[in-house]
């Protein structure tokens, strides 16, 4: 006899345990019997509906974990076909199967070796209770919103299902790849250079730019279409109006609504900027969800941007409205990496005062490594001397959020890095629009210890993202302050740039600043990396909690724990056309590989 769990698509019936395998069944359909015994138990009950066994992983099983599968019926009557199983999807986005979903009643098993036998074993009720009834969102802080009561703590080969199905799926693509070029290069003398893609782009390499669709109005979530109306249950997400169906037909939200809600409801936190003096609360409106003329009518009233058409002004603001868009967008087109400037000249502010003075800081608040102690922007701007009515906070998040990763996160590697008497390597991924302001990163060294800590930063940068006229060069070294030197790259992180033996050393850190680690088929070379060296410490920030909760689960249960509201992120909102979650640069911080002195 094996335990499995039913999950009916009526989500008003409970789950429920089922024993299968037992002396009702023959040998051939006993469930403790070796390999998967599971769908021959099921066969009887998918014939009563004219409907065959269908067999998915959630998560597969290895030589230490236990799989976890999910047993459907297809070719089902179309009533029950009509009526979508909402929890056990839930559970496939949980394990990070975000693009399966099922109809009809569902069944879970586990798969795994026992005396070197590979056969089914009992599932608990509690292993999965959480991922169906409450949230795919498995941390501790949402799932307690859901119940009063004490929860079942959710298993950790659940939380750590993302990650284990994400390096999955990068061995089956490295293997698909490998074979297409393989069969690439037996067909060479075959075929010309017209026919060696396929129409749909999938001999495309990784290191390609990605094709993103702009729009600067709200979307249905389902048709993608113009729409104004929010979901009433978490109004995070937009729908059409009847007559059409397009709530209908996206039911695969009601599986993220309530999780969504949550989200949502950290808007005043994310919003809540109390030290400021106020010039920062337009900026966090309403208007400023869905459109950046509030953002560019203060950068033009702050004098930073041109308030005419055909004018320009260059300076680090340029590309906070127009961003990088792969080095084409009209901002993106005038930077000059080679060309320094000045704090004055970069944050172009009439008043000086409002600008850090470029020098090193000192304070008798600092940590064993002598590295200033921030966790927030106040303590920042009370040790910069610089007035609470200052907007440089918008320019600041990213060395800020930099120095943060390395003061909070990085005590292990700094100590490291002392003992072999050489700088900290930090690696910085995914690098665009900071090309426009790299002398504002000259901040991170005047905050660290000018004597004690010296650190080799080195930005990859995609050869495609480049700056038309910064292309052509491979790299550029910068000294930007006596203890930071800066080093920029171009190639593809674990592809054309190996982290190993084409820079100036291992990472001891690797750090993505709105990384979207899901958003470019790149980003999986870091994973892979940080996944085989747990001794590097990788520090990602995300737009939003739903994207930093998913990019966070591909470094595991302690990556997705560590995922929370970054005290750096920029004081303004941001327009995000296809939801109405929260969205700030820099908004989330999560942490793979993180580390403990002993």
């Amino acid at each position: 006899m094996v335990r499995i769990v039913k999950i009916s698509w009526d989500d008003s019936l409970p789950l429920t345990v089922e024993e299968i395998g037992g002396p009702e069944n023959n040998s051939k359909t006993n469930a403790q019997n070796f390999g998967d015994a599971i769908p021959s138990c099921l066969e009887s009950r998918a014939a009563e509906q004219n409907a065959v066994v269908v067999e998915t992983a959630l998560l597969r099983n290895s030589e230490s974990v236990a799989g976890l599968f999910a047993y459907s019926f297809s070719n089902i009557t179309q009533s029950t076909a009509s009526y979508p199983n909402i929890r056990a999807t839930r559970l496939a986005m949980a394990c990070g199967v975000h693009n399966q979903r099922f109809a009809g009643d569902v069944y879970i098993g586990r798969l795994g070796y026992m005396s070197n036998q590979l056969k089914n074993l009992d599932l608990c009720l509690s292993d999965v209770q959480n991922a169906c009834e409450c949230s795919p969102d498995l941390r501790h802080e949402i799932l307690v919103t859901f119940n009063d009561v004490n929860l079942p703590t959710s298993p950790e080969w659940l939380e750590n299902a993302a990650q284990m199905n994400y390096h999955d799926g990068a061995s089956l693509a490295a293997l698909a790849n490998a074979m297409m070029r393989s069969e690439i290069s037996d067909d060479d003398e075959e075929t010309d250079d017209s026919s060696s893609s396929a129409s749909d782009g999938s001999s495309r390499s990784s290191s390609m730019p990605e094709q993103r669709v702009l729009t600067k109005i709200p979307l249905c979530l389902h048709c993608r279409g113009p729409a104004s109306t929010l979901c009433p249950g978490c109004e995070a997400v937009y729908f059409c109006d009847t007559p059409r169906k397009c709530q209908e037909l996206a039911w695969s939200h009601q599986c993220l609504c309530k999780t969504w809600q949550r989200y949502a409801d950290h808007r005043d936190e994310l919003s809540s900027f109390p030290y400021f003096s106020g010039w920062q609360t337009p900026l966090l409106q309403k208007d400023c969800f869905t459109s950046e003329n509030v953002y560019e009518i203060y950068l033009k009233k702050l004098g930073v941007i041109a308030s005419q058409e055909g004018t320009s002004k260059r300076n680090w603001w340029t590309t906070e409205l127009h961003g990088w868009a792969g080095g084409e967008s009209s901002s993106a087109k005038d930077v000059d990496i080679f060309h320094r400037v000045s704090f004055a000249e970069g944050f172009a502010l009439d008043n000086i005062e409002w600008i850090p003075q470029e020098r090193h800081v000192t304070t008798d608040d600092s940590d064993d490594h002598g590295l200033p102690i921030l966790n927030s922007w106040q303590g920042w701007y009370q040790l910069r001397q610089i007035p609470s009515s200052s907007p440089v906070a918008l320019l600041e998040t990213f060395p800020l959020t930099l120095y943060y990763a390395i003061q909070h996160y990085g005590s292990v590697p700094l100590t490291v890095s002392k003992m072999l008497e050489r700088p900290l390597r930090v690696h910085l991924v995914g690098i665009e629009k900071e090309l426009n302001f790299i002398d504002l990163f000259r901040e991170v060294g005047y905050l660290l210890p000018k004597e004690s800590v010296q650190v080799d930063m080195t930005w990859i940068v995609r050869e495609d993202m480049l700056p038309q006229n910064s292309k052509g060069g491979k790299s550029l070294s910068l000294q930007l302050t006596s203890n930071l030197t800066l080093t920029i790259v171009a190639g593809t992180y674990g592809e054309s740039v190996d982290p190993d033996f084409d820079l100036n050393g291992s990472p001891d850190m690797i750090l993505g600043l709105n990384a979207g680690l899901y958003a470019y088929e790149s980003w999986r070379h870091v994973v892979n990396y940080l996944n085989t060296h747990p001794n590097v410490v990788g520090v990602f920030t995300d737009y939003n909690e739903h994207s930093g909760l998913n990019c966070a689960s591909l470094g595991g249960s302690k990556a997705r724990k560590s995922l929370t509201m970054n005290p750096f992120r920029q004081p303004r909102a941001m327009p995000v056309y296809c939801m109405n979650l929260p969205q700030f640069s820099n908004g989330f911080i999560y942490i793979f590989n993180e580390q403990e002195l002993e």
